[in-house]
């Protein structure tokens, strides 16, 4: 009788574990539009995760590469739901609807998508304030340059795409007043061919550091370097490694904390869906190490910067005059951060045109 009675004890307290254990194991999925080891946007949402996984020992990571925006992503999803993932993240803009149409059928699964606006009770939205970060990349290129000829290889110039060349350019020329940023846009976000062409068109403008807004740098980061061009790094830190010589610095995603505390939230059950835009010193962007070209002196400027965007400096403080010369932002006014998708002109030191 003791023996069972110790049984028993033994029985219940194991199942009294239970739900404790369940609280601390999560399977999260997550899909990515292109490769994971792409120096760029997909793997700086890879390497965010990793951290997530690393964080929480109970984590499950369920991934899917080179998943278009079509309902395809939807069945990916869906599989993994199958498979018990608890947390979706939803990664390339694409994704948006279709992610929301999983999150309607399946009340008690958590979605987060990157980029969108799109809410719901399990339905949240998260992405980095790139806009103002630009800036101090800005401050770095027009410190580097000898030609003051920068160039902007732009995927498709949307409203964001176009607030951070424009950053870029006045963080230029607030250290170098003579600096002129061209820009060719390749009309899409993966286009290795066309982002070489668009690269050497810039350098034979002139251009001796070039820099861009594409999914993977890796193109023009390579191009760049094969002319002994300076370059200037976007979406993932670890573009560093493509540019040994000519890397001044870059702007790297660092979506490691958002997902973790996102994870916990659904560990927990205090996921609240929320908007979530994060810059400098707020948690989702970063400055990449500087290369070995970059002098101390150059450094410091750019990390100052850097701390006065983190502080609340809004480069887009007027007056500002586009590169017709038109009033864009008068003085005293400012352009907020909810305003930064509404771009469709360019700043004085920007050649060209938004198309």
């Amino acid at each position: 009788m003791t023996k069972l009675r110790l049984l028993l004890g033994a029985c219940l307290l194991l199942f009294a574990a239970l739900p404790a254990q369940a609280a601390n194991t999560l399977t999260v999925g997550a899909i990515y539009v292109g490769n994971v080891n792409d120096y760029g946007y997909n793997q700086s949402m890879h390497d965010g995760l990793a951290a997530m996984r690393a964080a929480l020992p109970g984590v499950t990571l369920l991934e899917a590469e080179n998943v278009p925006e079509t309902a395809e992503s939807e069945r990916v999803m869906e599989g993994m739901i199958q498979q018990g993932a608890r947390l979706i993240f939803a990664t390339s803009f694409g994704h948006q609807q279709f992610a929301f149409n999983l999150a309607k059928k399946h009340p008690d699964v958590y979605f987060e998508h990157a980029g969108g606006w799109m809410q719901a009770p399990n339905f949240g939205n998260f992405f980095g304030a790139t806009q103002a970060a630009w800036y101090p990349m800005g401050v770095a290129a027009g410190l580097m340059t000898k030609s003051k000829t920068l160039g902007f290889v732009a995927g498709v110039p949307i409203g964001y795409v176009v607030g951070n060349i424009n950053a870029f350019a006045l963080g230029a020329r607030s250290v170098n007043p003579e600096v002129q940023v061209r820009v060719v846009v390749t009309g899409g976000w993966s286009d290795k061919a066309k982002e070489a062409a668009a690269t050497n068109a810039l350098i034979d403008q002139g251009a001796d550091v070039v820099t861009m807004h594409v999914d993977s740098p890796a193109t023009v980061i390579r191009v760049a370097e094969s002319h002994g061009v300076y370059s200037i790094g976007f979406q993932s830190l670890a573009a560093k490694a493509l540019a040994p010589k000519g890397w001044i610095t870059g702007l790297g995603f660092t979506w490691g904390p958002f997902m973790t505390a996102t994870a916990k939230s659904v560990m927990t059950g205090t996921f609240k869906p929320a908007m979530v835009r994060e810059g400098l010193g707020q948690g989702m962007l970063a400055i990449a190490p500087f290369g070995p070209a970059v002098p101390q002196t150059v450094q410091a400027q750019v990390k100052a910067a850097a701390d006065k965007i983190a502080s609340g400096f809004n480069p887009f403080t007027g007056p500002i005059v586009d590169n017709t010369g038109v009033v864009r932002i008068k003085a005293g006014e400012a352009l907020g951060p909810d305003k930064m998708g509404n771009f469709d002109w360019y700043v004085a030191a920007v050649i060209g045109k938004v198309k």
